[in-house]
């Protein structure tokens, strides 16, 4: 009787959880969407409201999201305190309890602290510099300029100790926006020094989009079978571009841009490098064309949409796998008398376990080869965290108006960095590395859970089959819900991170003007969607940054 309603009341305080969280994840679904609707005011009051600061386990993820709201309310010094704290918090966390969660075979992700995902913890750079830049905008204080440039610093650290510690390889080695953001904000500074460091980041990026690139949808139309040629040249130690490597529009973009930026940064500081460097680039007629235009000093960023949601999808696993993991001494006892045979025949006869879902877990899955995921036994079901669907950017054009509303110039806009197709191939990848391990707990208290309900069945077999079959598997049922609500995916995320930077960079003459955006080639009569006003000063390069969220 004290077992039954211990039982019972684990089962309900598991239920509670999982009813707590899905409150949670309501309140921040609505937060999410008035902040797509620009009411930053109301999206703090919906923040706060959340509950998520009370969270003692999600504080990254609170200083992330009102560092971006912060910044969106144009308060870059709460912004840079939310963001300085979150870097501080994720140099703590992966220094001091990563590996102890990594050695935890008990853990439920959506019950442990938040770390972030690979790309959230690198875009809290970028916020960062970009704070403090904006600051500086205002206060033309040198030293948020070099905050701003320290941080970009800080970002490349990052990435090369993720190199250093990723096990697999991630093909998300770097990002292309860490080196042309980067390579922007040493350029502003006017200091000579500061532009070789950033024709170097420019020369960086191209290498990056012509091998990582082709990993991503945006810039390659193959990018599936281009994830197993790079996967396979990463374990072999090389950096290589695999064969199919089919550009779309927005690579060829952004190619040009980079070689513009190269091209013209080698000319103005390294002239006489700057015919070998045409040979070898090899610069379209449009990039030679804007070459011979007056030096640029406006910088567009432009932060795109939101970055699609995660989701739970579920994958099977094999009871068999997981055997040997049992560690209760009882139920250790019981498989070994009957035998696994025997588990997992009543597991599927009686109780009805068979996979439940075949569905493919996306490309880089295949890349690895993890054919085990379509099991054919007596299995259970466990979600990991996805995105499954990332909707493909449009190719975009930037348009300028003067004051008096004339068209004085309209640029294609090159697409630096698209985040739902990064974040969709580092979940990919996680699951790989997770798969077997949180399938092995998962199933291991499936297990637990079989063996008490083959003990009952076995105890009333003599009473009759069908009150044997029911007591078994309403006593099966009730701990599987209770798995099932303590198990469900971590979805958490940095929710408001855009979907995709864009950038565009030209020559303007002092004055106030309006930007917009249109399609691609669209004709000077179309109207363009307004995203704010620029003023250029008589000196200097400055960047300008813009929200677009639907379009």
């Amino acid at each position: 009787m004290v077992r039954s309603q211990l039982h019972f009341i684990i089962v309900l305080s598991l239920f509670i959880l999982g009813a707590c969280a899905s409150k949670m994840k309501d309140k921040m679904k609505a937060y999410r969407e008035t902040y797509a609707l620009g009411e930053f005011t109301k999206a703090a009051e919906l923040l706060k409201a959340s509950d998520l600061k009370k969270d003692s386990k999600s504080q990254l993820l609170w200083h992330l999201e009102s560092g971006t709201l912060a910044l969106a309310q144009a308060d870059e010094t709460s912004a840079i305190a939310e963001f300085q704290t979150s870097l501080d918090l994720i140099d703590q966390l992966y220094t001091k309890k990563i590996s102890a969660k990594a050695a935890s075979f008990l853990i439920n992700d959506a019950s442990d602290v938040f770390y972030g995902a690979s790309y959230e913890r690198s875009y809290a750079h970028y916020f960062l510099a970009k704070a403090y830049y904006s600051r500086y905008l205002k206060s033309k204080n040198k030293l948020d300029l070099q905050g701003a440039r320290g941080t970009i610093l800080a970002w490349d650290s990052y990435f090369a100790e993720l190199q250093r510690s990723a096990a697999p390889k991630t093909i998300y080695q770097t990002d292309l926006m860490l080196k042309v953001f980067g390579a922007e904000v040493h350029e502003v500074s006017e200091i000579r020094n500061d532009k070789q460091i950033a024709l170097q980041l420019y020369k960086d990026a191209l290498s990056i989009l012509n091998t990582m690139g082709g990993a991503f949808d945006v810039f390659n139309t193959k990018s599936k079978d281009y994830i197993k040629e790079y996967e396979k040249a990463l374990d072999e130690g090389t950096n290589t571009p695999g064969k199919s490597y089919v550009p779309t529009i927005a690579k060829e973009n952004l190619k040009n841009f980079i070689t513009y930026k190269i091209l013209a940064l080698t000319k103005e500081i390294r002239g006489t490098d700057y015919s070998v460097q045409v040979q070898q680039l090899k610069p379209t007629q449009e990039v030679l064309s804007k070459l011979t235009q007056p030096k640029s000093n406006v910088v567009l960023l432009l932060e795109e949409g939101l970055i699609p949601q995660k989701v739970g999808k579920p994958f099977n696993f094999g009871l068999r796998g997981a055997v040997d993991s049992v560690e209760s001494p009882g139920a250790k006892a019981f498989i070994a008398t009957v035998g696994t045979e025997i588990i997992t025949a009543f597991a599927m006869n009686t109780l009805g376990m068979r996979p439940e879902s075949f569905q493919t877990t996306g490309s880089f899955i295949f890349a690895h080869d993890v054919t085990r995921l379509a099991v054919q036994e007596a299995a259970i079901s466990f979600e990991l965290p996805m995105i499954e669907t990332v909707p493909v950017p449009k190719d975009l054009d930037i348009v300028i108006r003067d004051s008096k509303n004339n068209l004085v110039k309209q640029e294609h806009l090159a697409l630096i960095s698209e985040n739902g197709g990064i974040a969709k191939l580092v979940l990919e990848e996680d699951v790989v590395s997770r798969y077997v391990k949180t399938g092995t707990r998962v199933a291991v208290k499936h297990l637990i859970a079989i063996v008490a309900a083959m003990q009952i069945y076995q105890k009333l077999k003599g009473q009759g089959e069908f009150l044997a079959k029911t007591a078994a598997m309403a006593t099966y049922v009730a701990s599987s819900k209770g798995i099932a609500a303590f198990e469900k995916a971590d979805t958490r995320q940095w929710t408001t991170l855009p979907q995709a930077f864009r950038m565009s960079e030209l020559h303007l003459s002092p004055g106030d003007y309006q930007v917009g955006v249109v399609p691609r080639g669209a004709g000077p009569d179309q109207a363009a969607k307004q995203l704010g006003f620029i003023k250029v000063e008589e000196s200097g390069k400055a960047i300008h940054t813009f929200k677009l969220i639907n379009f």
